[in-house]
């Protein structure tokens, strides 16, 4: 009997191990790669496979509101795999999700350590280009900060600490981006629209924004990998549609990601195949590419709208997907 349920045991596990398989399998985005070609030196080690980032796990948890698990989370890690690259990110993590959730304290306290931790690496080195991880944390902690400041002092202080802070940092495009994003956020409506620098275009010359004058203007800014910026092409397409008679101009805006001069012409092809692919419905806008525009206006995360009225003056800036209501919303104040 006890051989019997043994030998069915076995059989369970098989079964339940050759259905896993399959899953994985069915929910795999390309077919299992093929066996790897035996090395030219046979005594060359392997490189270490590094820790599964616990960000994740921090984020679910952060959104849930349960700062506390994330703390242990990220404190689990450091027993585990010490202070590594990916530790500094985490306390950034933590920084953002204590303000989130209301916690000024620990925000204060998390945000200040990683500022700390980034200028020792700095000092002993490191290189904020070079260096993802660390551009990431340092541009989390300046956002928690500059929050905090506004909190305490109002709109005008932060704007004032984050203008210094890009004044002390010249790069890399992505922690700028991140930094003028907050900047906008606290500043930017009521002001004049800055104007685009233009490094290149698809498909007409775009306008200048001063030429624009007398139309509302929707800036897009967009990149062609961008998932959260596919799903508001349904909603851009009925937007352009319901108010074309009121003169209403989308302008698209993204930039070159790619460092080598040399990819820039495969990339420009792609961008404009996505854009005929997943944006059919909108039609043709201007299409501008710029790197200091993207910067200037803090696309850190895409989608981000500007909406600017016929006079020129920036209404609403909003660095987030939008649905119809809130679209209709915003662009009440710029249709008048």
């Amino acid at each position: 009997m006890a051989a019997h349920v043994s030998t069915r045991r076995v059989v369970s596990v098989l079964a339940a191990l050759l259905a896993a398989s399959s899953l994985a399998f069915a929910q795999s985005a390309a077919p299992p790669a093929a066996p790897a070609a035996p090395q030219a030196k046979a005594d060359t080690a392997a490189k270490p496979t590094p820790p599964p980032s616990p960000i994740q796990g921090m984020r679910n948890k952060i959104s849930a509101g349960d700062l506390l698990s994330a703390e242990s989370i990220l404190e689990v890690y450091r027993e585990k795999n010490g202070e590594d690259a990916r530790y500094c990110p985490g306390l950034a993590w933590l920084a953002r999700g204590a303000m989130l959730l209301g916690d000024q304290e620990k925000a204060r306290r998390y945000a200040s350590d990683v500022r700390g931790r980034c200028a020792d690496s700095i000092a002993g080195g490191a290189r904020l280009d070079q260096n993802d991880d660390l551009a990431v944390a340092l541009g989390a902690a300046i956002e928690v900060d500059a929050q905090l400041l506004e909190r305490e002092r109002g709109a005008q202080a932060a704007a004032a600490m984050l203008s210094a802070e890009l004044d002390r940092l010249e790069g890399p495009v992505s922690l700028r981006s991140r930094i003028n994003k907050r900047l906008n956020l606290v500043s930017l409506a009521g002001r004049r629209a800055p104007e685009l620098e233009v490094d290149d275009w698809l498909g007409a010359k775009p306008p200048t924004l001063a030429s624009l004058r007398g139309k509302p203007v929707v800036l897009f800014l967009w990149a062609e990998w961008c998932g959260d910026c596919r799903a508001q092409a349904a909603s851009l397409a009925r937007i352009k549609s319901r108010h074309a008679a009121d003169g209403l101009q989308i302008l698209a805006l993204s930039r070159y990601y790619e460092k080598a001069a040399d990819k820039r012409a495969a990339e420009k092809a792609r961008v404009d195949s996505v854009w005929k692919a997943d944006y059919t419905g909108i039609g043709t806008v201007p299409m501008v590419m710029s790197t200091a525009s993207m910067e200037r206006y803090g696309a850190s995360s895409t989608p981000t709208f500007v909406f600017v009225d016929r006079a020129g003056v920036v209404r609403d800036y909003t660095p987030t997907r939008l649905t119809d209501t809130e679209f209709e919303r915003r662009l009440a104040a710029i249709l008048k």
